[in-house]
């Protein structure tokens, strides 16, 4: 079965919000997730295998951050495919620190429902913006190897 375009905005609208309630209806049960990231700095990254896998990852990302503004910059449906590249602004809780991510995301749907999906985002941007350093000047402030 083939996906509309407007049916996949809206699903790729839903995911903006980070809000599992919204998300639910497009996820199959069966739904193999994936979201591209450092599990240590973003616990919601890694592999979800599961409907409630997938909403239990999403329950986590909104819990630690809320979405502000999102933008899609492109977006391609083909058949039963559906692609997004999207920006989108968080601001953490614990810290208020504002977090701006750029996303590429890829599904496939079975039913109208998504059955496989990926995730990836710039983690290398969002990782320093999230510390609030940038890495290179991480690497400047430790001691050099040799010296050690």
């Amino acid at each position: 079965m083939s996906i509309t375009r407007a049916y996949a905005d809206a699903f790729f609208d839903a995911m903006m919000t980070r809000d599992p309630e919204l998300i639910a209806p497009y996820v199959a049960d069966d739904a193999e997730w994936l979201i591209v990231g450092p599990i240590e700095l973003f616990p919601y990254c890694g592999q979800h295998l599961g409907k409630e896998a997938v909403l239990a990852a999403y329950g986590r990302m909104s819990s630690n951050a809320t979405v502000t503004e999102f933008t899609r910059d492109y977006a391609i449906t083909d058949g039963e495919c559906a692609s997004a590249l999207s920006r989108m602004t968080n601001v953490v809780r614990e810290t208020g620190r504002q977090v701006v991510v750029r996303l590429a995301q890829f599904a496939r749907f079975r039913d109208g429902k998504v059955c496989e999906f990926c995730s990836i985002t710039d983690t290398l941007g969002a990782a320093e913006q999230f510390m609030g350093r940038s890495l290179s000047q991480m690497a400047e402030d430790a001691p050099a190897l040799a010296d050690v």
